[in-house]
């Protein structure tokens, strides 16, 4: 693996290339319907009462995306031509779930089978407080007409209502001219993140030795390094040895101090697998494991089935959050429980396929996970010509993308990397890291400065990525070879864990926060946050500023003096879409006032009212821009500007100097 660059980052990220053509667009329109349940090999439960997924795919429709029904994708029909006997990953989408997505004894059995943690989550901090169509299972007997005529069952998607198989192209043809399947299309492949440099061994110290200090010969009696270490607390220097820094320029040990450890917080581990033999973990809590390569349980090196080391990765990335070895190696979780789902088959030097990604965040959604930690991504996708290219990172088209976003909107706060490819040709952040809803890690060194590896922003849409960054050079892990031995790693796939660690003990102080508040908790608060930009996006986290924040709900400051009472305020915020916010204002001593949405670039988006308010008034908004379309979910702010006369005449224009104006933050929610 190639290491990263001495020289600085561009300060000015390249623009992205020219948009190659979607021919994904049957697929898209499967993820805009997020209609389907995993497979039973991967143990995901069913779902909800509600209405069926049918608005999203009359929407997709509407705007052109859906293809005609029993058809295959552009690049499937082109190897069914070309190679229609070499076996490919295919997406199999099915028309519909049998009846049951209105049957609501189906939803009372979907409920039924999912654990009490999952529905509590999604109506303390769901978008979708209640189960949809898309929580269903797919309908077996489709999946079992599939497997009759030959193909082989990777998984089932109860998001996307679809078997992921392998068949021939021209097996897959056939299979698409079913009554019941919609269409089928090559399961997307994406290179992986690259690595950043080999693990650095570190020579064994004395417990308790302080961070960085050169190994010495450890003394005996009540004073020495070991029994500091035995009698340091959370929150001492002593207790995390070589992790200290890390997890010091995160604030972690000052929320280790108040108590705080990520206990009660389940997150989901989704990267290459996991070896836990290792000393640091000795109390790691694990509620499941699931291995989505293979279809069983066993997460760790499987020999004759995995190559060497297919464990180290995920294993690294797990010590950042939830290692313990006190004196010696703390991660910034330490007291959380995790479930490891390995989805990820290293033995490609190329292109993996992209479903285990999206079966894994379903089984972690089945779990009741609370935070979702992968510091997995894909870029460089295969064939650009007939599938995504860099123009398809704007937060809405890849699988794995999508797949994030409807994690989030059960409530899963996730938290994913922007990539190692600030110095190599792609040079931006990686999917799933695009999705505006995810936290994506950036990477600096332990002087805060932005590794050149770090991947940068824009989005294709032009957000500002990464959201937030943490210590991502020569980062202590452990050993996967020693298991009483670490390393130093680099590379934005230990950031994101580290981030993830934080995320946990945000969660642990805010049980209730959805996770658009764990993420500007973090956003607003990180040492960039004024000034956020491409390279590292609002900055280096800090949790003692996250814990303490406050979600706005109503103005932010006071009017200037001489405003005449300038009142304003919006609530419910968040703004879940469909119900819309109230907006309520007054200028009492105004001849009027105009109140608009801006973008956090300052940009109009909704001009939401033009007149008097010398009396309180209230309007309803939505979420729609001035032309009705939705706009997407983010962080905007509602600003009531005073005219200077009345509003009767040609427009009313601003007065002069600077008016008197008051502003309010509102969270829109996908």
């Amino acid at each position: 693996m190639s290491a990263p660059s001495a020289s600085p980052p561009a300060a000015t990220p390249r623009m992205p290339q020219p948009h190659a053509g979607r021919s994904l667009r049957f697929l898209l329109v499967a993820l805009v319907q997020l209609a389907g349940p995993a497979a039973p090999s991967a143990g995901v439960p069913a779902a909800p009462p509600a209405p069926a997924d049918g608005a999203g795919v009359r929407e997709a429709r509407s705007a052109g995306l859906a293809g005609i029904g029993h058809e295959l994708g552009p690049a499937l029909a082109r190897l069914a031509a070309e190679r229609p006997d070499d076996p490919v990953a295919v997406w199999v989408f099915f028309t519909d779930r049998a009846g049951r997505e209105s049957d609501p004894a189906a939803y009372d059995a979907a409920r039924r089978a999912l654990p009490a943690r999952s529905l509590d989550r999604r109506s303390r901090r769901g978008v979708l407080a209640d189960l949809v169509a898309s929580d269903l299972p797919v309908h077996w007997p489709y999946v079992q007409a599939l497997i009759e005529r030959g193909a082989r069952l990777r998984g089932t998607s109860r998001w996307l209502n679809a078997a992921s198989i392998d068949a021939a192209p021209r097996l897959a043809a056939d299979l698409a001219r079913l009554p019941f399947v919609d269409h089928a299309e090559l399961v997307p492949r994406g290179r992986r993140i690259r690595l950043v440099g080999e693990p650095e061994p570190v020579p064994p110290a004395p417990p308790g030795a302080a961070p960085g200090a050169a190994p010495q010969p450890d003394r005996a009696g009540p004073d020495s390094d070991a029994a500091r270490a035995e009698m340091a607390s959370p929150g001492d220097t002593a207790y995390y040895g070589g992790s200290f820094r890390q997890l010091e320029m995160m604030q972690v040990p000052a929320l280790h101090a108040l108590g705080l450890s990520g206990a009660g917080v389940l997150v989901c581990m989704l990267d290459t697998g996991f070896h836990i033999t290792h000393q640091a973990f000795s109390g790691l809590q694990v509620v499941a494991a699931r291995d989505f390569v293979h279809g069983d349980t066993n997460v760790d090196d499987e020999p004759g089935q995995d190559v060497a080391g297919q464990a180290s990765h995920g294993s690294m990335t797990l010590a950042c959050v939830a290692g313990w070895k006190p004196g010696t190696f703390v991660g910034a979780a330490f007291g959380a429980t995790v479930a490891l789902g390995k989805t990820e088959d290293i033995s490609s030097e190329t292109l993996v396929e992209m479903d285990y990604w999206q079966f894994g965040a379903e089984w972690g959604d089945s779990l009741g996970a609370d935070i979702i930690s992968s510091s997995l991504g894909y870029f460089e996708f295969d064939n650009p010509a007939d599938s995504y290219t860099y123009a398809d990172m704007d937060g809405r088209t890849t699988v794995v993308t999508l797949a994030a976003v409807e994690a989030m909107r059960r409530g899963i706060t996730v938290v994913t990397a922007a990539g190692n490819e600030g110095d190599a040709p792609w040079h931006y952040i990686i999917a799933p890291g695009d999705a505006d809803s995810v936290i994506t890690c950036g990477a600096v060194d332990s002087f805060n400065v932005v590794t050149s590896f770090s991947s940068r922003g824009p989005t294709a849409d032009g957000r500002i990525k990464p959201d937030v960054t943490a210590m991502g050079r020569r980062v202590l892990a452990i050993s996967t070879t020693v298991d009483s031995g670490y390393v130093r790693v680099s590379g934005t796939s230990f950031s994101t864990p580290l981030t993830a660690g934080l995320a946990a003990l945000v969660l642990e102080a805010h049980p209730t926060w959805h996770p658009f508040e764990v993420r500007e908790a973090l956003r607003e608060t990180a040492l960039n946050h004024a000034a956020p930009n491409n390279d590292m996006g609002s900055g280096l986290v800090q949790g003692l500023g996250a814990v303490s924040w406050i979600p706005s709900t109503t103005g932010v400051t006071p009017g200037p003096a001489g405003s005449g009472g300038l009142q304003l305020s919006a609530g419910p915020n968040p703004v879940r879409p469909g119900s819309g916010a109230t907006i309520r204002f007054s200028a009492p001593d105004a001849a009027g006032v105009t109140l608009e949405v801006l973008d956090v670039s300052g940009r109009r988006c909704a001009r939401l009212y033009e007149g008097p308010a010398r009396t309180p008034q209230s309007l309803r908004w939505s979420g729609v821009s001035d032309a009705g379309d939705p706009l997407a979910a983010g962080v905007y702010w509602i600003r009531m500007v005073v005219r200077d006369r009345d509003l009767s005449g040609a427009g009313g224009a601003l007065a002069s100097g600077g008016p008197p104006s008051r502003a309010l933050r509102v969270v829109l929610m996908p």
